[in-house]
């Protein structure tokens, strides 16, 4: 059980250059993830997709290499959904049975039930942006010949923080406990250096995600060229929005990753979902200190942060 998580936020330098040149930026970030990217061959059944979604599909590429899915996703948020949703269609299917039954095997609620809980109070609470680019997935899976409701990938998306924080409250109030989280593992292990750390100056930055082995799926690498906002590198898993293990790079000179830590607890169901806080400070921060502006609005205590400031300006935690 996880209760709290340290993220790092570091500005790097040469992407900073790079985003002064936004199509050297572009093609750098494509370069250092090795997208070389093609289609896969549509599987049988699907609908015959219409002139405009050919046209969507047709920015969108993906390409396996070792192991890894690199996807390039790109302009407004319901196209960008679309690719993603339609390229991605088999993993995004398998990652929604396993964390079904993650779910039930963890909490013994039935997904039914928790999609009734995630419709009051996380739903409402997903931006436009997001909204709209959650239902692009819908509609791509849909023309992949795969049905997925919308509530899913909202409950998908949220699902570590709701099953993290969320369910051990709500468990401790049904058995008359008191509202509490029981001590968690320390869990998922990051490394940074900048500055006078390393050799150039420059960033070196590290990250593993310690899961159970029946999640480990996240092994895409996801580039997102919004319409609006900073384009992102990230490793993520098929269907999400955001990264979950918030691994990433963007063309503001941004790059940052997370590990979870014990000794925090708390949550509010009135609060802004950390996926939609995540993706929305990785998508439209241009600077640190929006970044954790961002992060720090809403906050539901999914992920409890908290922010140091170091002697240069270069680096923070939030």
């Amino acid at each position: 059980m996880k209760v709290a998580t340290t993220f790092i936020v570091v500005g790097c330098l040469v992407p900073i250059a790079l985003a002064q040149h936004p199509n050297r930026s572009a093609d750098r970030i494509v370069e250092v993830a090795s997208v070389k990217t093609s289609q896969p061959a549509p599987a049988s059944g699907v609908e015959v997709l219409s002139a405009e979604q050919r046209q969507w599909l047709a920015k969108g590429q993906r390409h396996e290499k070792a192991g890894w899915i690199y996807l390039h996703i790109e302009g407004q948020p319901h196209e960008r959904g679309f690719q993603h949703g339609y390229l991605l269609a088999k993993e995004i299917a398998e990652c929604l049975r396993i964390r079904r039954a993650v779910w039930l095997h963890n909490t013994s609620m039935e997904w039914t039930e928790l999609l009734k809980e995630t419709s009051r109070f996380v739903t409402p609470c997903v931006d436009p942006e997001n909204r709209e680019e959650l239902l692009g997935i819908v509609a791509g899976l849909e023309a992949a010949g795969i049905s997925v409701a919308f509530d899913d990938l909202v409950a998908y998306n949220a699902g570590w923080e709701l099953e993290w924080y969320w369910w051990p409250e709500v468990l401790n109030k049904i058995s008359g406990g008191a509202t509490k989280v029981t001590v968690p593992k320390q869990s998922c292990s990051s490394f940074i250096a900048t500055g006078s750390m390393t050799r150039d100056g420059g960033v070196v930055l590290a990250h593993n995600s310690m899961v159970d082995y029946v999640e480990a799926y996240f092994n895409v690498i996801m580039d997102v060229l919004p319409a609006q906002g900073h384009r992102i590198l990230m490793q993520t898993a098929a269907g999400l929005t955001h990264s979950a293990t918030d691994f990433f790079i963007t063309d503001a000179g941004l790059v940052g990753s997370e590990t979870t830590i014990g000794g925090f607890h708390g949550f509010t169901e009135g609060g802004i979902p950390e996926f939609v806080r995540m993706r929305r400070a990785t998508q439209d921060a241009s600077s640190i200190d929006e970044w954790c502006e961002i992060m720090r609005k809403g906050n539901n205590g999914g992920y409890l942060t908290s922010a140091a400031a170091p002697t240069t300006t270069t680096s923070s935690r939030t």
